[in-house]
């Protein structure tokens, strides 16, 4: 595979001379060979989504039967020409052609005893063999694709702007891509899960894109170009059939009721992973003296001089003549040293 992977790039850059351009033509020409099976997969993702109810239906009849409701569920899908796992299969051949290409890189720049490359899986006679041996940079439009971003900023900003450059473009049309999914399907919008992980997918990529050679970030920048104008492709064609008006009507109506059942309280992603927490119940008012939610006490009987009889707690205004202490809260030695004088 890396042998069939470098003969390919060497074939492109025989055509054009320049490291980057052979590296997206490559690129290209898996995603070429992908666009059909990714097309089917589409479609048998819509369709999924269009016969959950029936699928919902077979699992409820045959819930006590494993080996029953995987034999009707396989002749439901023969039925209705659906494939499950043909979304998932351009994934699948996209991750060993990432990991090929990027071991094929390792190859074609490792270093030999002099200290220059020697490069792996090609033809010594080939032109792209003939002019990397020797060197120390892979180099194209300003950028060693031998090296990675984050090297490149670790020797000074202004080395390090094409490399940002290339890695920005990579961040910006995986956004691109992933709004042009998000955006024909209602249900997702609103679900925080999906949300998730459509935040997570491009800034995933872009990390790689900082960290991997940027032999390897051309090939994301330029194979999310290509998806961009698929998934504008698949919009015009696929999503305006009679098929696809029936998904859209099934998930806006889902959408209208996850909407009338939640109100218009949105919650986060931890609240919908751990579901609704039960109420902490009514805390009570603790008594004291000055506390609410406390019987009020009993009215107590004036004094002589109209003061509660509770040890004088309440005290009236004090008199004109100037007297600060009514004579009834005056201690007894007070009173006995008045009457000797």
């Amino acid at each position: 595979m890396f042998g069939l992977i470098a003969q390919v790039l060497e074939f492109f850059y025989s055509i054009v001379p320049n490291y980057a351009i052979a590296i997206a033509m490559l690129t290209l020409t898996v995603m070429i060979i992908l666009t059909p099976l990714t097309l089917k997969g589409t479609r048998s993702m819509m369709m999924m989504q269009i016969v959950q109810p029936e699928l919902k239906k077979l699992q409820a009849q045959y819930k006590d039967d494993r080996q029953k409701l995987n034999e009707e569920m396989m002749k439901f899908y023969k039925e209705n020409s659906i494939n499950p796992l043909s979304g998932c299969l351009p994934l699948l051949i996209q991750m060993p052609v990432f990991l090929v290409l990027y071991r094929v890189l390792h190859g074609l720049t490792q270093q030999a005893a002099n200290g220059g490359f020697e490069p792996a899986y090609l033809d010594k006679s080939s032109e792209l063999y003939q002019s990397l041996v020797g060197q120390t940079e892979m180099k194209a439009f300003g950028i060693d694709l031998a090296s990675s971003a984050s090297n490149a900023v670790s020797k000074g900003i202004g080395h390090a702007i094409p490399y940002l450059i290339l890695v920005i473009g990579v961040c910006l049309t995986s956004v691109v891509q992933q709004k042009q999914i998000s955006g024909r399907n209602p249900a997702a919008q609103s679900n925080p899960q999906q949300q998730l992980l459509m935040k997570l997918g491009p800034i995933m990529i872009t990390f790689f894109s900082l960290i991997v050679p940027a032999g390897l970030a051309v090939y994301f920048f330029v194979s999310n170009l290509y998806r961009v104008a698929q998934q504008e492709l698949i919009s015009r064609t696929i999503y305006r059939t009679p098929e696809a008006q029936r998904l859209k009507e099934i998930q806006e109506k889902q959408h209208a009721e996850k909407q009338a059942k939640g109100g218009s309280e949105k919650k986060g992603f931890f609240a919908q992973l751990l579901g609704d927490m039960p109420a902490p119940p009514e805390r009570r008012p603790k008594g004291g003296k000055n506390g609410a939610g406390t019987k009020p006490a009993p009215d107590k009987p004036a004094g002589k001089n109209g003061s509660a009889s509770n040890g004088g707690s309440t005290r009236p205004p004090a008199a004109a003549s100037g007297r600060t202490t009514p004579p009834g809260s005056r201690s007894a030695a007070s009173r006995k040293k008045k009457k000797r004088k």
